[in-house]
């Protein structure tokens, strides 16, 4: 039994409430589409793929899909799959298409996307993203893997004291003072960097 062109997905919001309000979402998905949601979540393998559509329901950001359970081989799969871009663990750190960091200190997290880090502050010449993807281009971060969710290569890199002080120093450069005040307060013992291809 092959699968289907369409599917009809119920959408269900996750979000933890008190009392919610919120109404069950009808909609008729291209199996392609499905498919690309379901790779986000379980990555480009064949059988993964298969449980998860087999399973009926996944758990996308904020939502619950739901669906009739598919039934697939990985054969039937796997022709599917290879239009999604595989890793490539060769492929340079380009800071010109990086667009989002993730900066980790300890269990906290603090995310940048570069619309957010790259505003200029009145009079400055610079952002506060100037000054990390100076920090990471002259560091040549290592690949990491590609993210399906995020649609991006991933890559890392610890920072060494004087890039952590050179991030601290230019904190004040960040529109949001919440931001600024927790990358001056936290120890920056990771960088993880999206980069669209």
């Amino acid at each position: 039994m092959g699968l289907p062109e369409r599917v009809r997905v119920k959408l269900l919001s996750e979000v933890a409430e008190y009392v919610s309000a919120t109404r069950v979402v009808q909609r008729d998905f291209p199996i392609a589409e499905l498919l690309e949601a379901v790779v986000s979540v379980g990555g480009k393998n064949a059988e993964r793929v298969g449980q998860i559509l087999g399973a009926g329901s996944m758990v996308v950001g904020d939502y619950r899909y739901r669906w009739e359970p598919l039934r697939a081989a990985s054969a039937e799969i796997e022709p599917l799959l290879t239009r999604f871009p595989d890793p490539q663990p060769d492929r340079p750190f380009d800071a010109a298409r990086c667009v989002y960091a993730i900066l980790h200190a300890g269990v906290e997290t603090i995310r940048l996307p570069r619309e957010e880090a790259a505003r200029r502050r009145f009079l400055k010449k610079a952002s506060f993203w100037d000054t990390l993807m100076n920090v990471a281009a002259a560091r040549t971060p290592r690949y990491h893997t590609y993210s399906y969710r995020d649609r991006a290569d991933v890559y890392v890199f610890e920072p060494t004291a004087e890039e952590e002080r050179r991030l601290r120093d230019a904190a004040p450069l960040l529109p949001v003072q919440r931001t600024e005040e927790r990358i001056r307060a936290l120890p920056l013992e990771k960088i993880t960097l999206l980069v669209n291809r």
